[in-house]
């Protein structure tokens, strides 16, 4: 048990304490009284209770005496929280005696001098002594909770002219009667995990982290991929270290081509392109073979404009130019015209299956361009080819 240091007048008869309340005494709360006889305080069991020396409530009282008192208990409670520890605080407020009861009045009330000495008499009613312990312990609980202590934590009492411990046959002795008392009933708080991530809140520093997403041993969430956002709300758990993300935890795509920064081998593309892997537009060979001196596409080329010529219509960005190849057979000048003549063919294939005509051009490159040997039938049938050049 944990008690403060006691205030000890001259006149002092005893120790206020809670074995010194009879057995009707009882803690109220504010607008909820507890039940007679039973008495939380009287009966249960704490860890420790603290008591804090009485406040002096005349009207000559030292108000700064009253404040240090105050903003003691109100620290304490905040440090006892703040240590995880339930606290219960009884205000309770007393006055001197009532003195009202008719065998206290003298008996020859009916004469001049007793009515002189009654006159003169101290006296003060059931009602009024009442009255003004309840204010006395109602005033003292506001300046707590102005200190910041929680009114629901806090129970007042009035307990009148009970409880006396001074003699109240002098003005003195009845001024000091005049008091409130300040007790904390302290007990540890039940082990609990508010926010279910497995970790008690006595021993957890984030008391809020989202339900469902795995906590450490601090019960704060956890930043698997340490991109600085945390996993429930990352929405690319696994970028590589070392990456910069954006508020979501992914990574960076400057072009907004799809294709992250990190990544990205052609980090400007203009947007709605469309790109590969690498995040670079796509390139493309459409390599149709010919006969023989002839600019009709082989039946076997057609699967491959067909393909092409949708890659055109879902990628509207795109224009191709064709260019026409052929072998080293004949004449230059002939085979120049034989180039021309075979891009023109595909351009008319590729328009035939719903490709814009605008985005297409032709051009002819003869026998300038082999990409194998002109010495055998078999590569002389490769060069003789069209070409595709995509641009945006």
């Amino acid at each position: 048990m944990i008690t403060s240091k006691i205030f000890i007048p001259l006149l002092f008869a005893g120790i206020l304490n809670a074995a010194t309340y009879d057995d009707n005494y009882r803690v109220t709360q504010t607008n909820e009284p507890i039940a007679q006889n039973d008495n939380t305080f009287m009966k249960g069991n704490f860890d420790s209770i603290i008591r804090y020396d009485m406040i002096n409530m005349n009207e000559d009282n030292d108000d700064n005496s009253t404040a240090e008192i105050v903003d003691k208990a109100s620290k304490q409670i905040k440090a006892l929280h703040d240590n995880f520890k339930v606290v219960q605080v009884t205000i309770i407020g007393h006055t001197n005696r009532a003195t009202d009861d008719a065998n206290e009045q003298t008996i020859d009330s009916g004469t001049y001098a007793n009515k002189i000495q009654n006159q003169f008499r101290y006296s003060l009613d059931t009602n009024s002594s009442l009255k003004r312990s309840k204010k006395y312990a109602e005033d003292i609980q506001k300046r707590l909770v102005d200190a910041g202590v929680d009114k629901n934590i806090t129970y007042i009492e009035a307990r009148a002219g009970f409880d006396q411990g001074f003699s109240d046959a002098t003005t003195q002795g009845r001024d000091l009667l005049n008091r409130v008392m300040i007790t904390l009933y302290v007990s540890d708080r039940a082990d609990i995990d508010s926010d279910k991530d497995g970790v008690f809140d006595r021993e957890d520093k984030c008391p809020n982290s989202p339900r469902g997403f795995a906590v450490d041993r601090e019960g704060c969430s956890l930043d698997s991929d340490r991109d600085g956002v945390m996993d429930y709300k990352d929405e690319c758990p696994k970028t590589p270290l070392g990456v910069v993300v954006d508020v979501k935890g992914c990574p960076l795509d400057v072009d907004k081509d799809g294709v992250a920064d990190y990544v990205d081998k052609c980090s400007d593309t203009p947007l709605g392109l469309s790109v590969d892997l690498n995040g670079c537009p796509y390139s493309s060979q459409l390599r149709l073979n010919f006969k023989v001196r002839s600019d009709k596409i082989l039946q076997k080329s057609y699967p491959e404009i067909k393909k092409f010529a949708i890659f055109l219509i879902e990628n509207p960005m795109y224009k191709a130019e064709l260019v026409g190849h052929t072998d080293s057979v004949g004449k230059a000048v002939t085979n120049m015209e034989l180039s021309q003549r075979r891009a023109a063919s595909v351009k008319a294939a590729l328009v035939a299956e719903g490709v814009e005509p605008s985005r297409l051009s032709t051009s002819g490159r003869g026998e300038l361009d082999p990409i194998t040997t002109n010495r055998t039938k078999e590569g002389r049938a490769i060069n003789r080819r069209t070409e595709i050049k995509l641009s945006y």
